[in-house]
């Protein structure tokens, strides 16, 4: 979540529990159509801070696990065939096929290795089984690089969700920011003649905070960051004094 979303968002909820506070002070403003407006923008910013949340990590754990299934394909399945090929079908037409693929194809690439393998193998099968793979060595291939297929399918799928959620903060945060300005239109004349709450009010309206982006899994301590406690910081320990210089002896 970025931090001009979670300031957003930390202001609405201050908004939120200003008006819950005095909510018989500020009468039926604090019914009003706008008060549903601010409760449904922080409800759907928060759902979106989750799903963005979710989807990252979703997405990062199935980079890492495309990495893995790549490797697996290159080398126990397809590396195995090559090798029997560079052995026993070097003058057969089908034998540019059978090579094993360069380690820094992209995924997609090497899926379509994979299949070019598979079809140019079929003819052979014969061979690679006599060379030691199992008889359905064929089914393991496609197998292998269907999970591949599958982990970019999910790959792509999470990114589409997470861009999602970022574009509905973003569409949040600034319905939030137009809420909070018309509620202040509304709250200020019924605070008239009460400067105590009229400070507090004007202190909750303003979208202040921090500047730096907001780790994802942290949004609601961000959000919430105006009952934060500040530690507090030790004076400095005071040099101490120069020893006075030592009286020179007399004559």
């Amino acid at each position: 979540m970025q931090s001009k979303h979670a300031i957003v968002l930390g202001t609405l909820l201050r908004v939120q529990r200003f008006m819950d506070t005095n909510a018989e002070v500020l009468g039926p403003v604090n019914t009003s159509g706008y008060r549903h407006v601010l409760d449904d923008t922080v409800t759907a910013l928060q759902d979106h801070a989750v799903n963005q949340s979710a989807s990252q990590q979703i997405g990062q754990g199935e980079t890492a696990k495309q990495r893995a299934l790549r490797s697996a394909l290159r080398q126990n399945h397809m590396r195995p065939i090559a090798t029997i090929a560079l052995a026993e079908l070097r003058q057969v037409p089908e034998f540019v096929s059978l090579r094993n693929p360069a380690p820094n194809l992209t995924a997609h690439k090497l899926v379509a290795a994979a299949g070019a393998m598979a079809v140019a193998a079929r003819s052979y099968q014969s061979t690679f089984i006599n060379g030691g793979l199992p008889a359905d060595f064929l089914d393991q291939l496609k197998a292998a690089a269907d999970a591949v297929t599958q982990s970019l399918t999910d790959r792509g799928t999470s990114t589409t969700t997470q861009a999602a959620a970022t574009a509905g903060l973003a569409t949040m945060a600034s319905r939030g920011r137009a809420a909070v300005r018309v509620l202040d239109s509304l709250i200020q004349p019924q605070l008239a003649g009460n400067a105590v709450l009229l400070t507090q009010w004007k202190s909750a309206k303003r979208f202040v905070g921090r500047t730096s982006p907001v780790p994802a899994t942290t949004f609601e301590a961000a959000a919430i960051g105006t009952n934060a406690v500040v530690p507090a910081v030790p004076a400095p320990t005071p040099a101490p004094a120069p020893a006075a210089p030592a009286q020179a002896p007399s004559a």
